[in-house]
This record gives C-alpha cells, structure tokens and sequence, in this order.
C-alpha cells in the first residue's frame, strides 16, 4: 500500500474558490487545479484481501481548496472496471455513509469467503466503473485523522447527574482532538469532499460522472450536485438525510424514529397477547416493558451463553437499546420478542446450540484487518462543519423531555452535549442545496427508518424536486442491493442502467413476523437474534449508521 507523509497545516478555512470553477474548463491555462485535474493515475492491485479483486490508486487534491498550491492531501480509491465495456457509460462514485464511513469496499463483489457482497455484485457494475473513495481524513487516504480521544457516547436516557459527566467527556474529547488535529478540522468538511470527487472525475478522465451515497452520502452527493452541476449525471441518494439542519437536527431526529418503531411494534405484541402475554393493548406492553426496565435498575441482569468464558451484565440501558433496536425489524419480531420474554419475565435464557462457524475456504480475518471501515474521529471533524448551540441549558432541557417522550433506543444520545459543542473555530456557511443544471435523480427514505428518517427522505426530494422511493413498513436503512429490497434495486437499476426517467414509486418492505411460535420453541434461534446486525450486511451505510456501537446503538 502507498504511504504518505502525514501533513499538517496552519492557519483557518478561508472562502472556497469561486463557483465558476465548479464548471471551468480543467484544460485552461490559468486553472490552479490544473495540476491535479491532468495528474498521471497509477492504479494497481489492492493490497487488502477483500479488495484483492478490485484496483485501487492514490488521488492527490489541495488540503486547502482556497490555497491550491499549498498542502496536498492523498485520496484513497478502488475500481471495479464494468464488466460489459461495449455498454459502458462512465464512473459511478459512491459513498457508504458516515460521516467517518470509509467506501473502497463499495466496489467490491461477491465475496462470500468474507461474507460481504457489495455493489460490484449489482447491475451498476455492467455498465459503471465502480470507483470507492475513502474520504481525506480516513482510511487509506491521508493525512489520517486521529483525535486519540473516543467519541463520547451516554446512555439513552441518562440522569441529571450522569449529564454533568458527560459534558465533562465531551469537553475533553474536543479539546483533545484540537490539540492533535487543530489545522486539520477545518478543511475536513462535506464541502471538500464534494471537491475531491470532482478531482478524481478529471484525474479519471471523465466530462462526467454517476452518484450513488447512503446515508451521510447523501448529504455528501446534493453538495456535489450543487458545486458541480454540470459534471453530475445520474445520482441515487439512498437512505436521505433532510437538506437542512446540519448536524445536530439530522441526529435528534432518529429518537422520534425510534419512538415511531416502538408503537408499531408495541401493537404488533398487544395483537398476539395469546402467544407472549404481554399486553392487549399498546400502552399495557409499553407499561410492561416500564416495569421490567425499573426491575433492572435495581437489579440488572447476568446472562451467559455457553461459549462465554463468564457472565455479562445486561442493564436498564442495554434494555432500552435492545427495544428500541428490535422494533425496527419488523421481519424478526417473532424471535426477537421472544428473547425479550425471557428478560420480562426474569427467566434464565435455555440452553442454545451454537451454529457451527463457517469454514473460509482462505481463512481471512473479519474485519479485514487491512481496512479501516469507518473514522470516529473524521465524524467529529465533519459534524463540526456546522454550527451547534452553545446553551447547556437547552441541551438538558431537551434531554429531559426525549428521555420521557422517546427513551427508547437512541433516546437522548444526541440530545446531549456533543464535542462539537465546543469547537474553537468557526465554520465556513455550509453549501445551500440546490438542483439546477443536471437531471433528476432518485432518492429512497424508509417509512419508519430511524437513523435517517422519512421525513428526511421526502424534503430532500422536494428540495432537489428528485423522484421518492418510498420502502413501506420498514424500519432498516439503506436499501439498494440489499436482500429483501428486490422492488427498490429493480427500479435503481432500471434508472441507472437502463436510463428509464427516475418517478416516484412504492415498494413494501420486509414483510412483518407472521404466526409467532412460543417463547419456548422459537428460542433456539436466540443467538441469532442477539448477535443479528442492523445493517444485514456488511456494509457501513452510516449517520450516521456508520458504526459507533455502544450497547447496542448504531448511528447513521
């Protein structure tokens, strides 16, 4: 793997180059990124053994886009060639999520030796050149951005008292990632990003390329389209984030998602009150589920599944998550209901036999020891491209009712102080989204989607007047290429490929759990269910669900 120096830079984010470049010709004389635009491009085999099918090369772009000639930083990308060149129709950029997600996996194929498939595996990769980016400040790409300090992170509806030290972790956390990165935040922002891409566009030699993003990226591909217009063709924003609120509205959003989930799936419980007991009605399971939290604050639980060397403390916090989390998967209601049976009714888990563990034919590592699937500390850098408040009050406040109104799942984790809340500079304005002057593309939002919710789907579509795929009655994230989301691909594929004008549509999700089996029965497949991944796949489509896990949570 190339390596590069890791850069440091003084001084704070100044204007960004005039709009004009955004669809200057790259070839003009007096163009100071012509440097970059017309760089040689050095791809060769990836290194890392889950991109060993794919290339991968190195993209260098100004630190700084309002000094071109200063800093450089280097971008990390992957390429999956399409596989019919005679259909061939240009590049197709993507974007996994985040912010922090790293994406050169996203031009890989079927590997079922990792357990991983990703878009190499779809129709895109007919007639696309797949290209995966890691985003400067992540992954491969450098300099690297390392804060060495964890984000902070609290419970979903944390006292009075536990606010104080959190505020105390997040101060410390912002000061410590100043101290290390201080000249290096300001210029890790969506905006450069944007920027890069349409760097590696030129270096690739492309007029134009194709958009798809999950997640974050979605944000990271209407900024594109607003800088970029001319140079944007097709675009698919799966997973949209609102337009406008960045960041913090984006992220206390995902509490009144979850809130969403748990009425629907507290009513689900009340219809089959014959198979767990629970309740007739939604409030009568809400309630019990109150009652069993407060048992667990007194006394919290301690499980052991045989391969466990010891037990584990499950707690009231990991029973919010763990309820919060499972009303969003409707599919797998049944068995996840009846693991919580067991923890209602304060009944030791039974006896479970493990699935043996697949035989690699390779034998490599999971995760990809080689990869770097997201950057905690780039998320801190890019949330703070935005301005926070400043009022502790308004934060405790906040806190106060969310952890009443909606505690479970997320709860009140990004109602509280975040680093960010803190930050020392002051960012540049954001980019105003806008469609004027490329086609119009597609956006997905899932009805009861938490970590980007609905409503974030539909005002993006609105604002950018894209066409709305609408996935019903589903509360997982991302959806393109995804099992059980046959509807959604057909119709992305049909956009992208096949070029059919993009129009609104609706697809059903994952349909709900029918027939539940009693607790009993359906518990041996309990394991499975507590060690299921929100995400279904391996793939990191963040805000942001990119990948912070604590207990249970997982964020866009």
């Amino acid at each position: 793997m190339r390596t590069a120096p890791v850069l440091t830079c003084a001084g704070t984010l100044v204007l960004a180059l005039a709009s004009s470049l955004a669809v200057a010709a790259p070839a003009a004389a007096d163009d100071p990124l012509r440097a970059f635009h017309e760089q040689e491009v050095v791809w060769s085999p990836c290194e890392e053994h889950l991109l060993r099918d794919v290339e991968c090369a190195w993209i260098d772009v100004p630190l700084d886009y309002a000094d071109p000639g200063g800093e450089r930083a280097s971008i990390a990308i992957s390429r999956n060639r399409a596989s019919d060149p005679e259909r061939r129709r240009g590049i197709l950029l993507t974007n996994p999520g985040g912010p922090g997600g790293t994406g050169r996996q996203m031009a890989v194929g079927d590997r079922p030796d990792h357990g991983f498939s990703s878009l190499g595996a779809q129709r895109v990769a007919e007639v696309y050149d797949v290209i995966g980016m890691d985003p400067r400040g992540s992954g491969a790409s450098t300099p690297y951005l390392d804060c060495g300090a964890h984000y902070p992170v609290t419970d979903p509806r944390p006292t009075d008292d536990a606010l104080s030290g959190h505020t105390r972790a997040v101060i410390a956390a912002q000061r410590a990632c100043e101290s290390a990165h201080g000249g290096l935040i300001p210029h890790m922002t969506t905006e450069s990003t944007a920027r890069d891409m349409d760097v590696i566009r030129a270096a690739l030699g492309e007029e134009q390329i194709s958009y798809l993003g999950r997640s974050y990226g979605t944000y990271l591909g209407a900024v594109y389209g607003s800088l970029f217009p001319q140079r944007l063709d097709r675009s698919v924003l799966d997973a949209a984030v609102p337009p406008e609120g960045m960041w913090r509205d984006v992220f206390t959003l995902q509490s009144e998602g979850d809130r969403a989930n748990v009425e629907r799936y507290t009513a689900w419980v009340a219809e089959h009150d014959d198979v767990y007991g629970l309740g007739s009605t939604p409030e009568e399971v809400l309630a019990v589920l109150e009652e069993t939290r407060a048992r667990l604050v007194e006394s919290p639980r301690h499980d052991q599944w045989p391969d466990d060397p010891e037990p584990w403390i499950f707690t009231a916090d990991h029973f919010d998550s763990q309820v919060g989390h499972g009303a969003r998967f409707q599919e797998d209601w049944g068995p996840s209901t009846a693991v919580l049976w067991y923890i209602v009714n304060d009944l030791p888990y039974p006896e479970v036999e493990w699935p043996e563990d697949p035989e690699w034919p390779e034998e490599p590592e999971w995760p990809d020891p080689g990869i770097d699937y997201d950057n905690v500390s780039l998320m801190m850098a890019v949330l703070c491209e935005a301005e926070w408040p400043t009022r502790l009050s308004d934060y405790y406040a906040d806190v106060r009712e969310v952890r009443e109104r909606s505690p479970y799942g997320v709860g009140a984790i990004w109602h509280v102080p975040q680093p960010c809340t803190f930050a020392s500079h002051t960012p540049a304005p954001l980019v105003e989204l806008e469609r004027e002057g490329y086609p119009r593309g597609l956006v997905i939002g899932g009805e009861y989607d938490a970590n980007t919710v609905y409503e974030g789907a539909e005002r993006m579509a609105d604002r950018l007047d894209n066409a709305l795929i609408t996935v019903t009655d589903e509360g997982d994230h991302t959806f393109y290429g995804r099992e059980g989301m046959d509807c959604v691909t057909a119709a992305v594929d049909a956009y992208l490929v096949d070029g059919v004008p993009a129009g609104d549509a609706r697809c059903a999700g994952r349909p709900r759990s029918e027939d539940p089996l009693d607790p009993q029965e359906e518990m041996g497949g309990a394991a499975r269910v507590l060690d299921a991944d929100p995400l279904r796949d391996p793939l990191r489509a963040g805000p942001i669900s990119f990948g912070i896990s604590d207990g249970g949570h997982r964020f866009p």
